[in-house]
């Protein structure tokens, strides 16, 4: 399964950076592929190209902060989750359905 993992806080040092790194190893293994990009204050970092936001199975949002150009992945199962709350529970966050967690 391809996984898009997008972490957004108002800073997008600290917290997406150590969100984006657990979420990706979680996801790594159980046997997904995984793709990050990291928002917040006036950055955006790795930026997704259009081909590989389209062609995700799931796209976690994991966020403090509004996600930049979300609609590139219109059409796609979006899991949200609180950024604080991914990082207390990496697991559910990849377990969760789409939709909030």
């Amino acid at each position: 399964m391809k996984l898009v993992v997008v972490t957004a806080c108002l800073a997008g040092v600290a917290h997406s950076k150590m969100v984006a790194a657990a979420l990706k190893k979680e996801a790594e293994a159980r046997g997904h592929e995984c793709f990050t990009e990291m928002q917040g204050g006036y950055n955006m970092t790795d930026r997704l190209s259009k081909d590989v936001c389209q062609a995700a199975d799931v796209v976690i949002f994991a966020h403090a902060i509004a996600v930049a150009n979300a609609d590139r992945f219109n059409g796609k199962p979006i899991i949200k989750v609180p950024i604080d709350k991914a990082i207390r529970n990496i697991h559910r966050s990849h377990s969760a359905k789409a939709g909030t967690v």
